[in-house]
């Protein structure tokens, strides 16, 4: 690649892929291996099972959420390198904002699931619907994420036209 950003540009895009995979698998995991065993066991084994998860999973929400805002942030404004093909074209860019618009609540919703505020524990009480809603949210933004990755774009010269100025003979 003759981009002089690729290492940024390639360090941006690991982090992005490690975050969605780190927040969207831990909320499949939850949503379809963990929530269905819960109801199986004691309350005591319960509550020692739900505060076991809740702790170690909030740190990796947080880091999760942290690579995905940092990378998407960054790579929404280096995308103004770039000229977009027909048809996205100039809307890429939006198209991208309703994305990272998108996630805010996703990772509103992985918070509250992991938290142990007064609200946290109104959202707890409504685990399963909130995790589809997460999932929903998430399988959205991977579809939007995928059909953004394909439209065609080329770096924008990087040599400007000189700026035509009249030439003003002061004899």
């Amino acid at each position: 690649m003759n981009d002089s950003l690729f290492p940024v540009l390639l360090l941006l895009r690991y982090m992005h892929i490690l975050g969605a995979i780190a927040l969207m698998g831990g909320t499949i995991f939850m949503r379809f291996a963990l929530v269905p065993v819960v109801p199986g066991l004691d309350e005591k084994s319960r509550a020692e099972l739900h505060e076991g998860v809740r702790s170690r999973w909030a740190k990796f929400v947080m880091i999760a959420a942290a690579l995905l805002l940092i990378s998407g942030i960054a790579n929404l404004g280096l995308a103004a390198r770039y000229d977009f093909a027909p048809p996205v074209g100039k809307l890429y860019n939006m198209i991208a904002g309703v994305k990272l618009i998108l996630a805010l609540p996703i990772f509103l919703f992985a918070s509250f699931l992991t938290g142990r505020s007064a609200t946290a524990k109104k959202f707890q009480a409504n685990r399963v619907m909130w995790l589809n809603v997460n999932l929903g949210l998430a399988v959205l933004m991977v579809l939007i994420g995928g059909f953004l990755r394909f439209v065609g774009r080329d770096l924008k010269s990087e040599t400007k036209e000189p700026v035509k100025t009249a030439l003003v003979d002061n004899r």
